[in-house]
């Protein structure tokens, strides 16, 4: 069974931290495009923990694009918190979109 998409919301000040976990897909669109309203009101640090991200497709790299967007006009910043799961790192990679993120703790997949 594919485990579904979950969120988890944390918020401490001037930090919020956005946890995705399961496998993120086409299926998954609108459970993102709320996540996104909220994260657009969020203090100067955006995190987005992909630590427990199975799968990501173009629906990820979508919402990540726009939160960094979202981010930046507010003077804000976005970061990627892995470890990346092999799937998510190749979507990263082979769309020329990873240097494009302040991603930490990459490369730490066991």
């Amino acid at each position: 069974m594919v485990p579904s998409l979950q969120l988890d919301t944390r918020v401490a000040p001037g930090c919020t931290t956005l946890v995705i976990s399961g496998e993120c897909d086409q299926d998954d669109v609108e459970v993102l495009e709320q996540a996104l309203t909220v994260v657009e009101g969020s203090p100067p640090v955006l995190i987005v923990d992909v630590s427990r991200l199975l799968f990501g497709d173009s629906v990820l790299l979508h919402f990540l694009l726009s939160a960094q967007r979202a981010q930046t006009a507010a003077g804000g910043r976005l970061e990627v918190r892995g470890p990346l799961a092999p799937a998510v790192e190749r979507l990263l990679r082979e769309t020329g979109t990873y240097e494009a993120f302040t991603v930490t703790g990459a490369g730490d997949v066991a």
